[in-house]
């Protein structure tokens, strides 16, 4: 789904509460106070009011009629507001989106408005993304999240994380983007706003189906099923159902699938959604390939066509493209399957769409075999391969010791096949060619068979080598700085303070009563209460903090730049963030505090350890105080 329509599927329908209110108040009679004007606003930014186009955009034009004009932030927020419901359904439309997001924006900046800049940036980046230029929509997100970081507005984090999840999803960067979505989840729940955690739940199960593990998928998707049907969202609930059909796609499950398909395909007709009934056409036809129903694909395929524009949305025409080359090569019209792959192939490529370049470049070597044109057959295939490997390495970057082993067990089936399929090609070579052209293609098989082997081993070497480097700097568990490297970051920050003759504080902080929640949830519930400090810890971090774990339920900060008060205060904050994760999920009864110590360089601190020494000696006082709070050492 694109990013855009994620914000648009909240106002389908408004409350018969809001309907009441624009019904039995005029611009007259309405003398909203502040409070009215909040509770508006927080209403229609957390998708607490549900209701159609029409009922939504009376409301928020009510609420412009209880602004005052003098109220800069009022009307930058309503701004806001008013810029992820421009219509974007053309390039015209869309291109005129994007200049009024644009203005919008310039207001904000010249006033300063630190929050409508960051919701502002994020809308307009979602429009940059409906445009498919990614780079500027990666961009905005970037900013947005900065911006939204600083002003520590959890809302409109969570919201940068999501599109920019989003966006990564959709370009095959899955480690990254499950990442981002469980970020955002934090700051959704911490914002509490219900409906975009659950949306944004919606997009984690979308991405283990991306990944593979459908199972879990299909979880998280009938919760979030569970909960629109309970509150009534019903563009929603199609949204997640047309999931459940990709779900049971992957799963083999294909006759399902498609009567899902089929019953959003009638909901998009009677909505007239062009955009919506393509998609459910395109993915219709994926599925009756994967059934060999190739010439119902195609029927579904030529019915999508005409609604499909190629500058609007050039990934839905490319991928439109993919699939009728299936389909050609399927029916053994090899020559316009060839056609499509080359219009397709570009627009993958120029965007680095690895996820689908895959499946291009794949049905691209087969066709050319097909054709016996096995030297670009070979060429197309070894390019198939290395999209392959592109795509692995961002999972391996980024992924969970848990996913990476998956992926090598991918990937080795991936090299088998595609070794397979390099005998295959040689051996119709060998076939076509002369005796002497024989050996010299054996020759150049073995040769091709060594080098790979070479690759594979020095591949091995680099990736243990890099692994053992890691293993020696990062603890496993928290994916934080383990002792030994917070350590070595704190003496060069001290290093750095005298030099520069700045300050430059320390800060220790452990779990209270850790052992208590060991004992009595065990030792995986208390290494689940470690890493969601961690994280929390993370965030509540400037951006040259550093946060480290020394050992058990104890972590270090290094803070740079910072006095002994200025440190205080982010303990503080620290402390009140850890006291506000919800741990619901692990137990209603679990209540997480932290007790933490801060302690300001000085002359006497010659070693990291008098330092630390003498923020432990602070720690030690909160823990005497009654612990969850912060003492300083003076």
């Amino acid at each position: 789904m694109a990013v855009q329509s994620l914000h648009k599927t909240f106002i389908l329908y408004l409350s018969i509460a809001m309907v009441f209110l624009t019904l039995f108040s005029t611009p007259t009679t309405l003398a909203a106070n502040t409070a009215e004007i909040e509770q508006r606003f927080l209403l229609l930014e957390n998708a607490e009011l549900i209701g159609g186009i029409d009922e939504y955009l009376r409301s928020l034009q009510e609420l412009q009629g209880w602004l005052e004009p003098e109220d800069n932030k009022q009307q930058n927020r309503y701004n806001a507001l008013d810029c992820w419901m421009l219509q974007a359904d053309t390039s015209e439309l869309l291109q005129s989106a994007i200049k009024k997001a644009n203005t919008y924006l310039s207001k904000a900046i010249a006033e300063v408005d630190k929050r409508a800049q960051s919701d502002l940036t994020l809308c307009r980046g979602s429009f940059y993304q409906e445009a498919s230029d990614d780079v500027s929509a990666k961009r905005d997100y970037n900013t947005a999240l900065q911006i939204a970081t600083e002003i520590n507005d959890s809302k409109l984090i969570a919201d940068a994380l999501s599109t920019r999840a989003s966006l990564a999803a959709l370009k095959g960067d899955l480690a990254q983007a499950l990442e981002d979505f469980q970020l955002a989840q934090i700051h959704y729940e911490l914002a509490k706003a219900p409906y975009w955690v659950y949306d944004n739940l919606s997009q984690i199960g979308n991405t283990y189906r991306r990944m593979g593990d459908f199972k879990r998928a299909l979880t998280l998707m009938t919760e979030v099923e569970l909960f629109y049907e309970k509150r009534g969202y019903l563009a929603e609930l199609e949204n997640t159902r047309y999931v459940r059909a990709l779900i049971l796609d992957d799963l083999g499950n294909h006759e399902q699938a498609q009567e899902v398909y089929a019953s959003l395909l009638v909901s998009a007709y009677k909505s007239g959604n062009k955009v919506s009934i393509s998609s459910m056409l395109v993915s219709t036809a994926d599925s009756l390939l994967q059934t060999d129903k190739i010439a119902e694909a195609k029927k579904r395929l030529n019915e999508a066509e005409p609604m499909l524009d190629p500058d609007f949305n050039p990934d839905s025409w490319s991928l439109w493209h993919l699939f009728k080359a299936k389909a050609e090569y399927a029916d053994g019209n090899y020559i316009s399957a060839l056609t499509h792959i080359k219009i397709a192939e570009p627009t993958m490529s120029n965007q680095n769409n690895f996820r689908y370049l895959v499946w291009i470049q794949n049905v691209k070597a087969k066709t050319l075999a097909k054709l016996e044109d096995w030297q670009q057959a070979y060429e197309a295939n070894v390019a198939y391969n290395e999209t392959q490997k592109l795509l692995a390495s961002k999972l391996r970057e980024q992924n969970t010791t848990r996913m990476r082993i998956e992926f090598d067990a991918a990937r080795k089936e991936v090299e088998n096949k595609t070794l397979k399929a390099e005998q295959t090609v040689q051996q119709a070579r060998l076939q076509s060619l002369e005796e002497r052209k024989r050996w010299q293609a054996v020759v150049i098989g073995l040769s091709l068979i060594l080098l790979i082997l070479i690759l594979i081993w020095a591949y091995r070497q680099f990736m243990r080598a890099r692994l053992m480097h890691s293993m020696a700097m990062t603890d496993e568990l928290t994916r934080l700085p383990n002792r030994r490297s917070i350590q070595a970051k704190a003496l060069q920050a001290m290093n750095a303070a005298r030099n520069a003759k700045t300050p430059m504080s320390l800060l220790v902080f452990d779990v209270d009563y850790f052992k208590r929640i060991n004992d009595t949830w065990g030792h995986e519930i208390g290494d689940r209460v470690l890493q969601k400090i961690s994280t929390a810890a993370q965030l509540a971090m400037r951006k040259n903090d550093c946060v480290g774990r020394t050992g058990g339920e104890e972590f270090m900060v290094v803070l740079p730049d910072s006095t002994l008060d200025s440190a205080a205060e982010i303990a503080q904050r620290l402390c009140d963030c850890i006291a506000a994760i919800d741990m619901k999920e692990i137990d209603d009864n679990l209540v997480v505090t932290i007790s933490l110590g801060v302690a300001q360089l000085s002359d006497i601190d010659t070693t990291v350890s008098l330092l630390t020494q003498r923020a432990d000696n602070a720690l030690y006082r909160a823990k005497d105080s009654g612990r969850n709070c912060v003492e300083v050492e003076r």
